[in-house]
């Protein structure tokens, strides 16, 4: 269901963090239209944090993947100071990653990490680790991918942040553990993360790894077809 903007009262249109909110549940057209409210005030605000917002819309909700590349490209800051600047870069380095660009993947992961010790915001912090962890997943870069799951496990335990995220880069440790034969580490792991969903009450997330280590037993089949 989409929120209706216009009965939001004016302190919570102002709320920043509402949009922020918004867009942790992945509700980025909602979150764009809320932004929009917020920048038609006379005291709107950050232009900035609106374009960022609507090319997170864009992508994301829209299929419009080029649009939101081409705007976030355009606003991104040439040097990172604040939190939006690493949220920018951040999202356009997870676009690059979506639309398989790792030469721009790890172009905008080397800014990121070269200005990390600027930033004190431990979500944040969890968001870009994590993204690039699953970023070098993607391009099958499993060791480099599996380092950067365990600095954002590490992040997560230490400020018990425990969100959809954490169980994401949870799931993808273990199949770079499987893909870099350290089968039986991967399985003790599997066995202690299902638990971990228990008590957490989110089985139903167990789907997403299900699929992967369906896809990896797939790929393992082909490869011993291709062998014999």
């Amino acid at each position: 269901m989409k929120t209706d903007v216009t009965s939001i009262s004016d302190n919570t249109v102002l709320n920043i963090q509402e949009v922020f909110n918004l867009i942790q549940n992945y509700k980025y057209e909602e979150a764009f239209l809320l932004s929009s409210q917020i920048m038609k005030r006379s005291d709107s605000g950050d232009q900035l944090f609106h374009e960022w917002v609507k090319a997170l819309a864009e992508f994301y909700s829209c299929d419009k993947k080029e649009t939101a590349i081409d705007l976030l490209e355009k606003v991104k800051p040439q040097k990172i100071e604040n939190e939006i600047h690493f949220r920018i870069i951040n999202s356009l380095m997870g676009f690059y990653i979506e639309i398989g660009d790792e030469q721009n993947f790890l172009k905008y992961k080397e800014k990121l990490i070269l200005n990390l010790h600027l930033l004190n915001i431990s979500e944040v912090i969890i968001i870009i680790l994590g993204n690039i962890g699953n970023g070098y997943y993607e391009f099958k870069d499993y060791s480099n991918s599996l380092d950067f799951c365990n600095k954002t496990i590490a992040v997560a335990q230490k400020h018990y942040l425990f969100d959809f995220r954490f169980f994401k880069i949870m799931m993808i440790k273990i199949m770079n553990l499987f893909y870099l034969g350290k089968s039986e580490e991967a399985i003790e792991l599997k066995k202690d993360f299902e638990s971990l969903l228990k008590l957490a009450d989110k089985m139903n997330l167990k789907k997403y790894l299900d699929k992967s280590m369906n896809n990896y037993y797939e790929g393992v089949k082909n490869n011993e077809k291709n062998t014999n």
